[in-house]
């Protein structure tokens, strides 16, 4: 029997169960970066020079927090992903220069407060969005979905007949395939404005613009198993049914027909829960913990960010589930620390009958 002259040995005997830190803010930069190609492909040159701003500030943040703070494995990345996330949160109006020291100064002050990477309660992102929206409120445009819009049946598609959604030059080609091959068999047909709601609202704030790009994105993170989806799942699901069910009965409008299209499609719903509501440190650890964040973050998207075109509301809804997580996280703790004292007592049981 002949034995193999040489065996290959490995000595590293560990193996990830999960995407490392390292590949998954190096998927969510890469991801990133084609939302900003998107941007570039639209000429919303403004809007690049606030992600720009932002970035540089998050960056030059990290760099003094270095000089008091012993720096941890991708910083910079990290530090990378959350600038071009909290620009991508703000009006392309907004000023660059106010910008960079917004995000340079409360980087560093969520650095300083909360700790670094894993020890942060809270997503630096949506405070430094929160701060401009305090700073610069004016610079956010106004909430399209009125009580009065939301009193009428498809609040979206009355915003979309009136202009306040753009419909593309491609969408009625593609609505009219859609309908002649797919929707005619089901005796139903979607009108012109949705596939353009879908590709590109045009708002002024990026995050909300790109819904299909975004959903591609979340494809990736999710099969791949960079994210969970867990907590995106729970927080769309309650949500949309929150704005369908319980919406009209706030709206004066027609019980159990609330817009989730309009919900999920404008206010930057889809990019928040793809990219922003589970940041490291800030959400739960088990699956029912996770399960818990997502439907409390539903709830408080209803109760912020409303029915939708909200420009500010899904990022308080964010920075108010981050408050609660804490909580969340110390009953995961309680309940662990039960579960461990119980194994713990069965084994010197066990030992004790040997």
């Amino acid at each position: 029997m002949n034995e193999p002259m040489h065996k290959k040995i490995i000595i590293r005997p560990f193996i990830y169960n999960a995407a490392s830190a390292g590949d998954v803010s190096l998927a969510l930069l890469i991801l990133l970066l084609l939302q900003l190609i998107m941007l570039v492909a639209t000429r919303s040159y403004n809007a690049l020079a606030v992600i720009g701003a932002s970035l540089i500030g998050s960056l030059c943040a990290d760099s003094v927090s270095k000089a008091y703070r012993t720096p941890y494995l991708f910083s910079v990345r990290m530090s990378a992903v959350q600038g071009i996330t909290a620009a991508m949160l703000l009006p392309a109006t907004f000023p660059p220069v106010t910008v960079f020291f917004i995000a340079f100064f409360t980087m560093m002050l969520v650095k300083y407060m909360a700790g670094g990477f894993a020890y942060n309660w809270i997503n630096a992102a949506v405070v430094v969005a929160a701060f401009a929206w305090i700073v610069g409120m004016s610079a956010f445009p106004s909430v399209m979905a009125t009580h009065d819009i939301l009193q009428i049946k498809n609040p979206s598609y009355i915003l979309i007949q009136s202009g306040a959604f753009p419909i593309l030059r491609f969408d009625p080609p593609i609505t009219e395939a859609f309908n002649s091959m797919i929707f005619n068999f089901i005796n139903i047909s979607i009108p012109e404005g949705y596939i353009s709601l879908l590709w590109d609202t045009n708002a002024i704030i990026p995050a909300f613009r790109f819904n299909m790009l975004t959903l591609l994105s979340s494809i990736v993170l999710f099969s791949t198993g960079m994210l969970s989806m867990i907590i995106p799942s729970c927080f769309v699901v309650v949500y949309a049914l929150l704005v369908r069910f319980a919406g009209p009965l706030f709206c004066g409008g027609i019980p159990g027909q609330g817009d989730m299209i309009l919900a999920l499609l404008t206010g930057g719903t889809l990019f928040c829960a793809v990219f922003v509501v589970q940041w490291y440190g800030t959400v739960p650890l088990t699956a029912w913990g996770k399960a818990v964040y997502g439907v409390l973050c539903g709830i408080l998207a209803f109760f912020i960010a409303g029915c939708g075109t909200s420009p500010i509301g899904m990022v308080f809804t964010v920075l108010c589930a981050n408050i609660f997580s804490p909580l969340i996280q110390i009953s995961e703790d309680k309940k662990n620390k039960k579960k461990l004292d119980a194994l713990l007592a069965r084994h010197f049981i066990e030992q004790e009958a040997e």
